[in-house]
């Protein structure tokens, strides 16, 4: 029981970021640069990024830092005798975990974007950058790593694996799954229907605990053998909001809402995919092992996410 409860002090540990996403707008007038940099309030004690131009641009002019609208703003004004064409603005202080900067640069008609991250602090002004492309595959990545970081989400996955009697029903049952959070991620992320939050995450658990209950009872005639489809829907829904409000906590572009909107749930499909072929690929080398038993195999499956589960549960009801 101990060995389980540091196992789930270590999850909570990881699932923590530092920081959620900034933004930094710069306009570009003749020799002027004129920027914003937003900084999101609940990140007041984490230390401001350092931007970086070319040698030959100085700073003129700063403004105090205000405070609205859930962002800390700051104002600089600097001058650059060149055009920015075909250099490079980075920035100093991004961690690992950070969510990371949105960088956005205008001049005249021509504007160009990116995600700053840590293995990507730079962005290279061009006319020839393909800026949309770039951060539909940031967001694709963001999406990744976050479904292969979300335990809940990867443990509720496992059940259904588990409870799948054939590839045809893991098919199905994935698929609504994969339907029903892309609903409610959609609506929560635009407002359209909104859950409380500490509610979402503790039925998330429950849902884990319901799954890892039937697959320790092992009645064929359970609702979630005969029609796992309509189970994992019903609760794909629960996790979509899940998804939604982290990718709140991440931080979504204004002006590209449905672009990293639906690069995000892509990303989240591929790591699911990535995930599934893991567990196969595992099952695939246990089943060589002349001791293997695949109802063994399913138990101690089944007593580890729920276990995890319960402990999620009884720590998320007790935010309540």
């Amino acid at each position: 029981m101990k060995i389980i409860f540091l196992l789930l002090f270590i999850f909570t540990t990881l699932l923590a970021h530092k920081s959620g996403l900034s933004y930094v707008d710069i306009i570009q007038k003749e020799y002027t640069l004129d920027i914003t940099y937003k900084k999101p309030l609940p990140d007041l004690l984490v230390q401001d990024i350092a931007l970086h131009f070319p040698p030959e641009c100085f700073l003129r002019k700063r403004t105090n830092e205000v405070i609205a609208n859930g962002f800390i703003t700051k104002k600089f004004t600097m001058e650059c005798p060149n055009s920015l064409e075909n250099h490079r603005i980075w920035v100093e202080g991004l961690v690992r975990s950070d969510k990371g900067v949105m960088l956005y640069y205008h001049k005249g008609e021509f504007s160009q974007k990116a995600l700053l991250r840590f293995s990507t602090p730079f962005m290279q002004i061009s006319q020839k950058s393909q800026s949309s492309l770039k951060l539909f595959f940031e967001y694709v990545k963001l999406g990744i790593s976050h479904i292969l970081e979300g335990y809940d989400h990867l443990s509720f996955v496992l059940g259904v694996f588990f409870l799948a009697t054939s590839f045809r029903k893991l098919l199905w049952g994935v698929s609504a799954f994969t339907l029903a959070h892309s609903i409610t991620l959609a609506f929560g992320i635009l407002g359209i229907v909104g859950v409380a939050v500490s509610f979402v995450e503790a039925m998330i658990a429950l849902s884990i605990i319901f799954l890892a209950r039937e697959l320790i009872v092992d009645d064929k005639t359970t609702l979630s053998h005969n029609h796992l489809g309509v189970i994992t829907f019903l609760f794909g829904l629960l996790h979509g909001f899940g998804f939604a409000t982290s990718l709140k906590d991440i931080g979504l572009p204004q002006n590209d809402i449905p672009l990293s909107l639906f690069a995000f749930n892509v990303g989240i499909e591929v790591g699911q995919l990535l995930f599934i072929f893991g567990v196969f690929s595992v099952l695939f080398f246990l089943k060589k092992l002349p001791f293997y038993n695949h109802r063994v195999v399913t138990l101690l499956s089944a007593y580890f996410i729920g276990s995890v589960s319960m402990f999620w549960f009884i720590q998320r009801v007790s935010g309540f």
